[in-house]
Protein backbone atom coordinates (compact mmCIF):
# COMPACT_ATOMS: atom_id res chain seq x y z
CA UNK A 1 0.00 0.00 0.00
CA UNK A 2 2.59 2.46 1.00
CA UNK A 3 4.90 1.52 -2.04
CA UNK A 4 1.32 2.12 -4.22
CA UNK A 5 0.88 5.60 -2.49
CA UNK A 6 4.96 6.49 -3.07
CA UNK A 7 4.58 5.77 -6.98
CA UNK A 8 1.23 7.94 -6.89
CA UNK A 9 2.84 10.58 -5.23
CA UNK A 10 6.04 10.24 -7.65
CA UNK A 11 3.67 10.46 -10.64
CA UNK A 12 1.53 13.58 -9.63
CA UNK A 13 4.51 15.14 -8.92
CA UNK A 14 6.53 14.51 -12.24
CA UNK A 15 3.17 15.29 -14.31
CA UNK A 16 2.61 18.66 -12.36
CA UNK A 17 6.42 19.62 -13.46
CA UNK A 18 6.21 18.64 -16.96
CA UNK A 19 2.66 20.89 -16.46
CA UNK A 20 5.18 23.45 -15.16
CA UNK A 21 7.48 23.36 -17.98
CA UNK A 22 5.14 23.77 -20.73
CA UNK A 23 3.48 26.84 -19.02
CA UNK A 24 7.23 28.35 -18.75
CA UNK A 25 7.73 27.25 -23.02
CA UNK A 26 4.10 29.06 -23.52
CA UNK A 27 4.85 32.56 -21.88
CA UNK A 28 8.82 32.33 -24.02
CA UNK A 29 6.80 31.80 -26.73
CA UNK A 30 4.52 34.81 -26.48
CA UNK A 31 4.99 37.80 -28.69
CA UNK A 32 7.70 40.33 -28.19
CA UNK A 33 6.28 43.86 -27.24
CA UNK A 34 8.16 46.92 -25.97
CA UNK A 35 5.55 47.61 -23.40
CA UNK A 36 7.36 47.14 -20.11
CA UNK A 37 4.18 47.02 -17.91
CA UNK A 38 2.01 44.27 -17.66
CA UNK A 39 -1.61 45.29 -18.80
CA UNK A 40 -5.00 44.28 -16.30
CA UNK A 41 -7.46 43.04 -18.38
CA UNK A 42 -9.42 46.43 -18.36
CA UNK A 43 -6.44 47.81 -19.90
CA UNK A 44 -6.17 44.84 -22.38
CA UNK A 45 -9.96 45.61 -23.62
CA UNK A 46 -9.07 49.10 -24.12
CA UNK A 47 -5.74 48.70 -26.04
CA UNK A 48 -7.58 45.75 -28.16
CA UNK A 49 -9.92 49.19 -29.15
CA UNK A 50 -7.45 52.00 -29.65
CA UNK A 51 -5.28 49.49 -32.01
CA UNK A 52 -8.65 48.82 -33.88
CA UNK A 53 -9.55 52.78 -34.19
CA UNK A 54 -5.88 53.22 -35.44
CA UNK A 55 -6.15 50.43 -38.24
CA UNK A 56 -9.41 51.96 -39.15
CA UNK A 57 -8.05 55.23 -39.00
CA UNK A 58 -10.43 56.90 -36.78
CA UNK A 59 -7.27 57.71 -34.25
CA UNK A 60 -3.98 58.72 -34.87
CA UNK A 61 -0.55 58.47 -32.92
CA UNK A 62 0.21 61.29 -30.18
CA UNK A 63 3.42 60.67 -31.01
CA UNK A 64 3.66 60.66 -34.86
CA UNK A 65 7.83 60.69 -34.78
CA UNK A 66 7.83 57.18 -33.12
CA UNK A 67 5.06 55.23 -34.68
CA UNK A 68 2.80 54.92 -37.92
CA UNK A 69 -1.04 54.21 -36.66
CA UNK A 70 -0.04 50.60 -38.30
CA UNK A 71 3.03 50.15 -36.39
CA UNK A 72 1.45 51.27 -33.05
CA UNK A 73 -1.31 49.49 -33.46
CA UNK A 74 0.87 46.24 -34.31
CA UNK A 75 2.26 47.20 -30.91
CA UNK A 76 -0.99 46.92 -28.95
CA UNK A 77 -1.82 43.62 -30.41
CA UNK A 78 1.12 41.73 -29.43
CA UNK A 79 1.30 43.45 -25.86
CA UNK A 80 -2.29 42.32 -25.77
CA UNK A 81 -1.75 38.73 -26.53
CA UNK A 82 1.61 38.38 -24.83
CA UNK A 83 -0.12 39.27 -21.62
CA UNK A 84 -3.15 37.40 -22.04
CA UNK A 85 -0.45 34.35 -22.46
CA UNK A 86 1.41 35.66 -19.40
CA UNK A 87 -1.71 36.48 -17.41
CA UNK A 88 -3.45 32.34 -18.32
CA UNK A 89 0.31 31.51 -17.54
CA UNK A 90 0.78 33.08 -13.42
CA UNK A 91 -2.75 31.42 -13.19
CA UNK A 92 -1.88 28.07 -14.01
CA UNK A 93 1.50 28.08 -12.15
CA UNK A 94 0.16 29.28 -8.90
CA UNK A 95 -2.41 26.78 -9.56
CA UNK A 96 0.39 24.00 -10.19
CA UNK A 97 2.18 25.18 -7.52
CA UNK A 98 -0.17 24.95 -4.83
CA UNK A 99 -0.91 21.19 -5.88
CA UNK A 100 3.00 20.52 -5.67
CA UNK A 101 3.02 22.06 -2.03
CA UNK A 102 0.25 19.42 -0.92
CA UNK A 103 1.84 16.42 -2.62
CA UNK A 104 5.24 17.45 -0.64
CA UNK A 105 3.63 18.01 2.37
CA UNK A 106 2.76 14.67 2.68
CA UNK A 107 5.70 12.78 0.70
CA UNK A 108 8.33 15.16 0.43
CA UNK A 109 10.72 12.25 -0.97
CA UNK A 110 8.84 11.53 -3.73
CA UNK A 111 8.74 14.82 -4.89
CA UNK A 112 12.79 14.86 -4.54
CA UNK A 113 13.19 12.26 -6.83
CA UNK A 114 10.41 13.38 -9.65
CA UNK A 115 12.41 15.92 -9.72
CA UNK A 116 15.66 14.36 -9.97
CA UNK A 117 14.68 11.95 -12.39
CA UNK A 118 13.19 14.84 -14.84
CA UNK A 119 16.72 16.51 -14.38
CA UNK A 120 18.07 13.62 -15.39
CA UNK A 121 16.18 12.82 -18.04
CA UNK A 122 16.11 16.41 -19.54
CA UNK A 123 19.98 16.16 -19.53
CA UNK A 124 20.29 12.99 -21.80
CA UNK A 125 17.80 14.69 -24.26
CA UNK A 126 20.37 17.46 -24.58
CA UNK A 127 23.03 15.61 -24.91
CA UNK A 128 20.88 13.94 -27.93
CA UNK A 129 19.66 17.22 -29.54
CA UNK A 130 22.03 19.83 -28.96
CA UNK A 131 22.34 23.26 -26.97
CA UNK A 132 19.78 24.54 -29.50
CA UNK A 133 16.84 21.86 -28.98
CA UNK A 134 13.47 22.25 -26.94
CA UNK A 135 15.11 20.06 -24.19
CA UNK A 136 18.12 22.68 -24.26
CA UNK A 137 15.14 25.04 -22.87
CA UNK A 138 13.45 23.06 -20.49
CA UNK A 139 16.85 22.50 -18.89
CA UNK A 140 17.36 26.02 -18.24
CA UNK A 141 13.93 26.74 -17.22
CA UNK A 142 14.59 23.25 -14.18
CA UNK A 143 18.10 25.45 -13.16
CA UNK A 144 15.67 28.51 -12.83
CA UNK A 145 13.16 26.82 -11.11
CA UNK A 146 15.79 25.78 -8.64
CA UNK A 147 17.24 29.16 -8.37
CA UNK A 148 13.88 30.81 -7.52
CA UNK A 149 13.12 28.00 -5.12
CA UNK A 150 16.47 28.46 -3.12
CA UNK A 151 16.09 32.12 -3.47
CA UNK A 152 12.40 32.21 -1.80
CA UNK A 153 14.03 30.02 1.06
CA UNK A 154 16.38 32.05 1.95
CA UNK A 155 13.69 35.34 1.65
CA UNK A 156 11.43 33.25 4.10
CA UNK A 157 14.69 32.84 6.69
CA UNK A 158 15.28 36.27 5.93
CA UNK A 159 12.00 38.37 4.80
CA UNK A 160 13.72 42.22 5.06
CA UNK A 161 16.31 40.50 2.43
CA UNK A 162 14.99 42.35 -1.07
CA UNK A 163 14.57 39.72 -3.36
CA UNK A 164 17.26 39.74 -5.85
CA UNK A 165 15.76 39.20 -8.70
CA UNK A 166 13.78 41.39 -11.07
CA UNK A 167 11.96 40.59 -14.29
CA UNK A 168 11.32 42.31 -17.20
CA UNK A 169 8.57 42.20 -18.64
CA UNK A 170 9.67 43.75 -22.47
CA UNK A 171 12.06 41.70 -24.65
CA UNK A 172 14.58 45.08 -24.20
CA UNK A 173 13.69 47.25 -21.74
CA UNK A 174 15.51 50.10 -23.29
CA UNK A 175 13.22 50.34 -26.55
CA UNK A 176 10.29 51.50 -24.36
CA UNK A 177 12.75 53.86 -22.10
CA UNK A 178 14.05 55.35 -25.55
CA UNK A 179 10.54 56.10 -26.92
CA UNK A 180 10.17 57.87 -23.79
CA UNK A 181 12.54 60.20 -24.20
CA UNK A 182 12.56 60.66 -28.16
CA UNK A 183 8.95 61.07 -28.21
CA UNK A 184 7.83 64.37 -29.24
CA UNK A 185 4.60 66.50 -30.69
CA UNK A 186 4.17 69.92 -32.43
CA UNK A 187 2.59 72.68 -30.28
CA UNK A 188 0.52 75.58 -31.02
CA UNK A 189 0.50 76.76 -27.76
CA UNK A 190 1.17 76.19 -24.23
CA UNK A 191 1.18 77.88 -20.66
CA UNK A 192 2.68 81.15 -20.74
CA UNK A 193 4.86 80.47 -18.15
CA UNK A 194 6.26 77.01 -19.02
CA UNK A 195 9.85 77.37 -19.68
CA UNK A 196 10.85 77.18 -23.34
CA UNK A 197 14.62 75.80 -24.59
CA UNK A 198 15.40 77.98 -27.28
CA UNK A 199 17.51 76.50 -29.79
CA UNK A 200 19.87 77.98 -31.52
CA UNK A 201 19.50 80.48 -28.55
CA UNK A 202 17.25 83.76 -28.74
CA UNK A 203 19.39 86.60 -30.19
CA UNK A 204 21.82 84.31 -31.97
CA UNK A 205 19.99 82.83 -34.84
CA UNK A 206 18.36 85.26 -37.71
CA UNK A 207 15.04 86.07 -36.18
CA UNK A 208 13.28 83.74 -38.99
CA UNK A 209 10.39 81.47 -38.20
CA UNK A 210 10.35 78.95 -35.34
CA UNK A 211 8.58 75.54 -34.33
CA UNK A 212 7.37 74.67 -31.02
CA UNK A 213 8.25 70.61 -29.68
CA UNK A 214 7.39 69.13 -26.73
CA UNK A 215 9.73 66.18 -26.10
CA UNK A 216 9.56 63.33 -23.89
CA UNK A 217 6.80 62.15 -21.93
CA UNK A 218 5.28 63.27 -18.49
CA UNK A 219 7.32 64.90 -15.92
CA UNK A 220 10.79 64.36 -17.83
CA UNK A 221 9.15 66.49 -20.37
CA UNK A 222 10.11 69.74 -22.04
CA UNK A 223 9.22 72.31 -24.64
CA UNK A 224 12.40 73.06 -27.63
CA UNK A 225 12.00 76.61 -29.99
CA UNK A 226 13.53 75.93 -33.18
CA UNK A 227 14.27 77.47 -36.15
CA UNK A 228 13.12 76.32 -39.15
CA UNK A 229 15.36 75.47 -42.37
CA UNK A 230 14.80 75.44 -46.15
CA UNK A 231 12.76 72.18 -46.24
CA UNK A 232 9.41 71.16 -45.42
CA UNK A 233 10.33 67.98 -43.23
CA UNK A 234 9.81 67.76 -39.40
CA UNK A 235 11.96 64.67 -37.97
CA UNK A 236 12.81 63.68 -34.37
CA UNK A 237 14.79 60.83 -33.96
CA UNK A 238 17.03 59.26 -30.97
CA UNK A 239 20.70 58.93 -32.12
CA UNK A 240 23.16 55.88 -31.57
CA UNK A 241 24.45 56.06 -28.26
CA UNK A 242 20.78 57.31 -27.15
CA UNK A 243 22.85 60.22 -25.41
CA UNK A 244 21.88 62.49 -28.21
CA UNK A 245 18.29 63.78 -29.87
CA UNK A 246 18.23 64.43 -33.59
CA UNK A 247 15.79 67.30 -34.21
CA UNK A 248 15.09 68.63 -37.63
CA UNK A 249 12.94 71.20 -38.07
CA UNK A 250 11.50 72.13 -41.83
CA UNK A 251 15.07 70.82 -42.72
CA UNK A 252 17.26 72.74 -39.93
CA UNK A 253 19.12 70.13 -38.14
CA UNK A 254 20.20 70.14 -34.68
CA UNK A 255 22.14 67.78 -32.50
CA UNK A 256 20.50 67.80 -29.06
CA UNK A 257 22.60 66.52 -25.62
CA UNK A 258 19.54 64.80 -23.69
CA UNK A 259 21.12 65.13 -20.53
CA UNK A 260 21.29 68.76 -20.82
CA UNK A 261 18.64 69.83 -23.41
CA UNK A 262 21.25 72.05 -25.08
CA UNK A 263 23.13 72.32 -28.76
CA UNK A 264 25.92 69.88 -29.58
CA UNK A 265 26.10 71.04 -32.94
CA UNK A 266 23.87 72.29 -36.25
CA UNK A 267 24.34 70.16 -39.23
CA UNK A 268 22.36 72.41 -41.92
CA UNK A 269 18.72 73.20 -43.30
CA UNK A 270 18.10 70.72 -45.80
CA UNK A 271 17.09 67.70 -44.13
CA UNK A 272 14.56 65.33 -46.34
CA UNK A 273 14.86 62.13 -44.27
CA UNK A 274 16.77 60.24 -41.60
CA UNK A 275 17.17 56.24 -42.40
CA UNK A 276 18.12 53.58 -39.10
CA UNK A 277 19.62 50.45 -38.88
CA UNK A 278 17.88 47.52 -36.97
CA UNK A 279 20.25 47.42 -34.08
CA UNK A 280 20.00 51.48 -33.83
CA UNK A 281 23.93 51.39 -34.33
CA UNK A 282 23.69 53.52 -37.71
CA UNK A 283 21.59 57.04 -37.91
CA UNK A 284 21.41 57.91 -41.91
CA UNK A 285 20.90 61.58 -42.70
CA UNK A 286 19.53 62.28 -46.31
CA UNK A 287 20.43 66.32 -46.94
CA UNK A 288 18.47 67.43 -50.01
CA UNK A 289 18.48 63.94 -51.71
CA UNK A 290 21.97 64.30 -53.17
CA UNK A 291 24.29 63.82 -50.09
CA UNK A 292 24.44 61.36 -46.62
CA UNK A 293 25.43 61.70 -43.75
CA UNK A 294 25.85 58.92 -41.02
CA UNK A 295 26.00 59.23 -38.03
CA UNK A 296 27.50 56.41 -34.97
CA UNK A 297 27.50 56.14 -31.34
CA UNK A 298 30.87 57.81 -31.35
CA UNK A 299 29.68 60.94 -32.76
CA UNK A 300 29.73 61.48 -36.95
CA UNK A 301 31.34 58.66 -39.20
CA UNK A 302 31.31 60.55 -42.47
CA UNK A 303 29.51 63.12 -45.01
CA UNK A 304 29.72 62.16 -48.86
CA UNK A 305 29.83 65.28 -51.83
CA UNK A 306 27.23 65.37 -53.77
CA UNK A 307 25.87 61.83 -55.33
CA UNK A 308 24.35 62.07 -58.56
CA UNK A 309 22.26 64.93 -59.71
CA UNK A 310 18.93 64.81 -57.32
CA UNK A 311 17.30 61.62 -55.37
CA UNK A 312 17.49 58.63 -53.71
CA UNK A 313 15.57 55.53 -54.08
CA UNK A 314 15.53 51.76 -52.23
CA UNK A 315 18.14 53.22 -49.46
CA UNK A 316 19.40 50.30 -47.20
CA UNK A 317 21.66 49.63 -44.42
CA UNK A 318 24.05 47.09 -44.51
CA UNK A 319 26.94 45.70 -42.18
CA UNK A 320 29.46 47.17 -43.96
CA UNK A 321 27.71 50.04 -46.38
CA UNK A 322 24.84 51.97 -47.53
CA UNK A 323 22.87 50.73 -51.03
CA UNK A 324 20.96 52.50 -53.33
CA UNK A 325 20.30 54.03 -56.50
CA UNK A 326 20.59 57.80 -57.43
CA UNK A 327 19.01 59.85 -60.19
CA UNK A 328 21.60 60.43 -63.21
CA UNK A 329 20.85 63.27 -66.16
CA UNK A 330 21.35 60.60 -69.10
CA UNK A 331 19.48 57.05 -69.17
CA UNK A 332 18.81 54.96 -67.61
CA UNK A 333 18.03 57.70 -65.10
CA UNK A 334 18.82 55.77 -62.04
CA UNK A 335 22.47 53.99 -61.65
CA UNK A 336 23.03 51.90 -58.33
CA UNK A 337 25.47 52.95 -55.96
CA UNK A 338 27.07 52.16 -52.84
CA UNK A 339 28.91 53.56 -49.82
CA UNK A 340 31.35 52.10 -47.08
CA UNK A 341 30.33 52.23 -43.37
CA UNK A 342 33.43 52.55 -42.64
CA UNK A 343 34.76 55.07 -44.70
CA UNK A 344 32.14 56.85 -46.45
CA UNK A 345 33.80 56.34 -49.92
CA UNK A 346 31.39 56.09 -52.50
CA UNK A 347 31.14 54.25 -55.12
CA UNK A 348 29.16 53.60 -58.32
CA UNK A 349 28.01 50.72 -61.43
CA UNK A 350 30.61 49.87 -63.38
CA UNK A 351 29.84 52.43 -66.32
CA UNK A 352 28.95 55.67 -64.71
Amino acid sequence: MMVMKNQNAFERASALIHETLDVLQRAERAPLSPVNTFLTAKMRREMRRAARRLRQRKAQPRYRNLHTSDELADIYERTVERDEILDQGFSDFKRINSALARIAGENYPEVEKAIEAIVKETERAVKEHGPGSEAAQRYGFLHMLGWLGQQAHDHRRKPRTPFPWKVSIASDPSIEARAQLSAAESLDSFAPDEPVISIPPEGSDSGGERLFFRIGVGEASWVGSFEVGRKSVGIIVMMPGDKNLLVSAKGAGYIIDLKTRTLVEKIGTDIVGVLRDAPLTVLLVNHDDMRLEAFGSTGRLWKTDTIGCGGFRQITITDTSIIGETRYPFPPWWTPFSVSLATGEVFFDDGF
